[in-house]
């Protein structure tokens, strides 16, 4: 996947206004996030969730698992898909989802707190696996992780979906002075030693603590503690489109708000981050037990291309609809549940 593919920079006309619109949306849906009044887990019944294919191809009746994902959006709408799909097949299920961080949801797997949930090929070659190097190539990453996960910790990777997530750095499409100049993330050496003040950077823990380091390292940075800012992941998009506490900020390349905000993706050069296939994990015994999951992570990942998690990550952080909103959609449109 080649992020600047699809979000070059839009042309000059009515930008400011698009902007000046998109940044009071995703203030919004900020500030609406966790009081909508759209449905929840426990609100849409059983009823609602037969008439599609899923009930018809898969018998979980009698089953019960537990859901988890990470705390960001397009987590929490992968998390959310999984508990409508396992339900409309007939189980019950407790909604995990929205763990805070990488390690506490992996861990919950693994203790059996959780069940299931989707992870990326990148972050369990380095995180979980410990390997400082990734594999050339999205399916060769999988595949590799797959295959020692399963060997040495009994964790499968079913599916996998067809959209894979990468981290990257974006600054505003229309930044001022010598960060606008900077398209490459090579460039940023070159900013940091001609305009020091110019690179501050915005990103959330997880980002911070694993990937900070390396990436300087990739590209001969050493940005000062003061200029590297802390903040909940969405806020960098927010923060980077207005140019304030920071010109340039973590993304993730699937985000509707690279658009909607009007930010440029740097190209990374040196190929530093990799593009991290997502799928379905789960134990092998949790597997052994249920095979049907393996149908049903399959089923579901077909449909995961990367224009609709774009898509349904943008009705959660442009449109303000909820996690769970935007799960029963894909689900209906798909015809994995009723209309």
């Amino acid at each position: 996947m080649v992020p600047m593919t699809r979000r070059g920079v839009r042309s000059g006309r009515g930008r400011a206004v698009r902007r000046g619109l998109a940044t009071l949306c995703a203030l919004a849906a900020l500030a609406l996030a966790g009081c909508s009044a759209g449905p929840n887990a426990a609100s849409v019944s059983a009823a609602e969730l037969r008439g599609g294919s899923l009930a018809g191809q898969l018998d979980l009746s009698g089953r019960q698992f537990t859901v988890g994902s990470k705390e960001f959006t397009e987590q929490q709408v992968l998390g959310k898909i999984t508990l409508y799909a396992l339900r409309a097949a007939g189980a019950e299920v407790k909604d995990q989802t929205g763990l805070n961080g990488s390690a506490i949801v992996r861990k919950a797997l693994e203790s059996g707190e959780v069940d299931l949930y989707w992870e990326y090929a990148g972050t369990g070659w380095t995180q979980y696996l410990g390997h400082d190097r990734p594999v050339p190539g999205e399916m060769a990453q999988l595949r590799a992780t797959a295959g020692e996960d399963a060997r040495k910790n009994g964790i499968r990777w079913l599916g996998p979906a067809r959209f894979g997530d990468q981290y990257a750095i974006a600054r505003a499409a229309d930044a001022p002075g010598p960060a606008g100049e900077v398209d490459r993330l090579g460039q940023l050496r070159e900013l940091q030693e001609e305009h020091p003040d110019e690179l501050t950077l915005c990103g959330a823990s997880e980002f911070l603590d694993r990937e900070l380091t390396p990436l300087q390292e990739t590209y001969g940075l050493d940005i000062p503690t003061p200029q590297v800012y802390q903040n909940a992941f969405a806020l960098n998009f927010v923060n980077v489109a207005k140019g304030s506490p920071c010109r340039f900020a973590e993304v993730f390349t699937t985000d509707s708000r690279l658009e909607s905000l009007d930010l440029k993706v740097l190209e990374d050069d040196r190929n530093h981050f990799t593009t991290e296939r997502a799928a379905l994990t789960v134990r092998e015994e949790t597997l052994r037990e249920n095979p049907q999951l393996k149908e049903l992570a399959g089923e579901l990942g077909d449909k995961l291309t990367e224009d609709t998690v774009i898509d349904l990550l943008d009705m959660v952080d442009r449109q303000g609809q909820t996690a769970d909103e935007a799960a029963l959609h894909f689900l209906r449109t798909n015809g994995f549940i009723g209309s």
